[in-house]
């Protein structure tokens, strides 16, 4: 339990910097509230896209850009983020939201 509570905590301080939401800090909830698949899926979709549009610009930049590779890197990010999102972020920063609710309550 102990682990799980520092992986929590440090998934909490990175997930509360700025920097890891940019451009897409109008998707951050609040440290109380819950990530919800809806959210999973928003977060996914531009992410993922950030991310397919940085692959794209390093690509024409190199010379070695195909259609091909951005679309498979479309669809490899949006699966990778999605199963981050899911697996990672929405657990710990849940977690984090349900403990924080619980403290507000006894206050």
């Amino acid at each position: 339990m102990k682990l799980l509570d520092l992986f929590t905590d440090f998934h909490g301080w990175v997930s509360d910097k700025d920097f890891i939401w940019w451009p897409f800090s109008f998707l951050r909830p609040a440290k109380h509230e819950p990530i919800t698949m809806k959210l999973v899926l928003y977060m996914t979709l531009c992410f993922s896209g950030l991310g397919t549009l940085m692959f794209t610009a390093f690509a024409i930049v190199n010379n070695v850009f195909s259609a091909s590779s951005m679309f498979q890197t479309l669809v490899l990010s949006f699966i990778a983020f999605f199963i981050w999102f899911t697996l990672v972020t929405r657990t710990f920063w849940n977690r984090r939201a349900r403990s924080l609710a619980l403290t507000q309550t006894k206050v």
